[in-house]
């Protein structure tokens, strides 16, 4: 028994001395981290094995933001042991570092549980990548991340990298910057990108990937197109535009644009509605001196972010009608530009109508014109006994063809202008009384104010012998009495009036022959 005992010392003494002569009292030094990565969404710790003769084991310190019901709180775990001096890395599968961030610590422990101490300890943070935030009208997705902390040494830029095939699809660097954020512009519409950020140190060995997150670009729905029915001058007081659109886009404005050359435009209004993204598609224009020129008129269209995004498929010209009294003095001449808008040109013409109004009262032209044509001369001489006040637009009639946007019959009005004929007042110096073709003596009139007129007859004595108010009557038949006069000179005086109220008079003389 006494043996038995004695046996017991020696061996726990034996044990004792063992365990000096090895490590007792001796802690490990910290442990030398290398990198941090996250692999299919997984934290991937490495560092650099410790072979001290001390260190037979590590554990993983962790820590972070916890979500609560309402916020955010720290907390700390302990990972592991990991068990042998020589593995060199270790995975966290209980936690998603695309969920949050996480920071990590690497402890060396010796057989006797002695720990080194954790605050000298290099701490290891996962990137973590924001959601991307896609500006849709800009067209561009922002990238944030959390700054890589301890890296040997430290890191020298953040690479950005994206994939269009998914998370497991081949990822293609897209730009790189040394801060924490990247704007990632111009992404092709109805795509899915993933993006990954990897942090490289200053000499290229050693690298940190996060975790990867993925967004489906997007950009404003455009219109298939914008099309400018027409451009008419309405009642002769403004030019009225308007246009459809292809498709049920939203849209926040329609530009207007101006030209007087087709070639340089100014923008002359807006249409503009961000509630319901439908502004009008009509637009009157009361700057316009229609009366002097033509005008070209286009239309632009921005999207529900207010981008220009596209021109009208055509560009309309409104007609603009000039004219003069014809160098007959019986007609008035008329000339006028092609309109352009339908079909690109003037092929989308079927054909111009001319419409005429006489001192006021509408006296139409029936007849059509063909759409190549752009004059007309007006023969008014049947309107002689008016007053010579003649007033005329034209109208383009746009014809049956396909112009592959739209299926209106539209058309365009010019302007109105007016024209007034000359007063003329001719009369013979002789005639002979009951014997054609000259058996009376009348005055030849033209457009006189017929309120101002009167025709008197004098014989050499100044005798007043004849005398009419009526513009339309027969004139002096060459009686007196009922009786031709004798052969010779007699005196007349003819007052009239013009349309514009100026009164005339001429005087002359007559012969009789008998």
């Amino acid at each position: 028994m006494i043996l038995k005992r004695l046996l017991i010392v020696v061996f726990v003494i034996a044990i004792i001395c063992c365990k000096e002569n090895f490590s007792f009292g001796q802690i490990p030094t910290p442990v030398e981290v290398d990198t941090i990565s996250i692999i299919n969404n997984k934290a991937f710790i490495t560092w650099i094995p410790k072979n001290d003769g001390i260190t037979v084991r590590y554990v993983i310190h962790r820590s972070g933001w916890e979500k609560t019901s309402n916020y955010y709180i720290p907390y700390k775990d302990t990972l592991g042991p990991i068990i042998g001096i020589n593995n060199d890395h270790y995975t966290d599968d209980s936690k998603n570092p695309c969920d949050s961030s996480f920071t990590y610590t690497v402890q060396a422990i010796n057989d006797f549980g002695d720990g080194s101490i954790l605050q000298n300890t290099d701490s290891l943070k996962t990137i973590l990548l924001s959601k991307p935030i896609l500006d849709k009208c800009l067209n561009t997705f922002t990238l944030r991340w959390t700054g890589y902390i301890n890296m040997p040494p430290a890191p020298g830029a953040y690479k950005v990298f994206a994939s269009t095939t998914g998370e497991t699809g081949l990822f293609t660097e897209v730009g790189s910057t040394t801060t924490t954020s990247f704007v990632y512009e111009n992404p092709t519409p109805g795509v899915e990108y993933t993006f990954m950020i990897r942090a490289v140190n200053s000499d290229g060995t050693k690298s940190s990937s996060s975790c990867k997150q993925s967004i489906t670009s997007y950009a404003p729905l455009q219109p298939d197109w914008v099309y400018l029915r027409y451009a008419t001058v309405e009642n002769n007081d403004h030019v009225k535009l308007e246009w459809t659109v292809g498709n049920d886009a939203p849209i926040s404005k329609f530009k207007i644009l101006r030209s007087t050359d087709g070639l340089t435009f100014d923008t002359i209004g807006e249409n503009i509605q961000t509630g319901t993204f439908k502004p009008s598609t009509v637009f009157i224009d009361t700057d316009a001196d229609f009366n002097a020129q033509s005008y070209y008129y286009q239309i632009r269209v921005c999207d529900s972010c207010g981008v220009d995004r596209r021109a009208s498929e055509n560009t309309a010209r409104t007609i603009h009608l000039s004219g003069i009294p014809g160098i007959t003095g019986s007609a008035n001449d008329l000339s006028w530009n092609h309109y352009e808008g339908w079909d690109f040109g003037n092929s989308g013409i079927d054909f111009y109508k001319i419409f005429r109004k006489v001192n006021g009262t509408d006296n139409g032209i029936d007849n059509p014109l063909f759409p190549s044509e752009t004059t007309y001369l007006d023969e008014v001489s049947a309107f002689s006994t008016s007053e010579g006040v003649f007033n005329y637009y034209i109208v383009a009639y746009e014809n049956d063809g396909d112009n592959g946007f739209e299926t209106f019959k539209d058309f365009s009005i010019s302007n109105e202008i007016e024209i007034k004929q000359e007063t003329r007042a001719n009369l013979p110096n002789a005639f002979t009384p009951g014997r054609p073709p000259n058996e009376k003596f009348k005055p030849m009139l033209a457009f006189i104010d017929i309120d101002g007129y009167s025709l008197a007859i004098f014989n050499k004595w100044g005798q007043l012998i004849f005398i009419t108010e009526d513009p339309s009557g027969d004139g002096w038949d060459g009686k007196f009495k009922g009786e031709i006069v004798p052969t010779d000179s007699y005196v007349y005086q003819l007052k009239y009036r013009t349309p514009q109220g100026q009164n005339l008079e001429k005087m002359g003389t007559v012969t009789v022959i008998r």
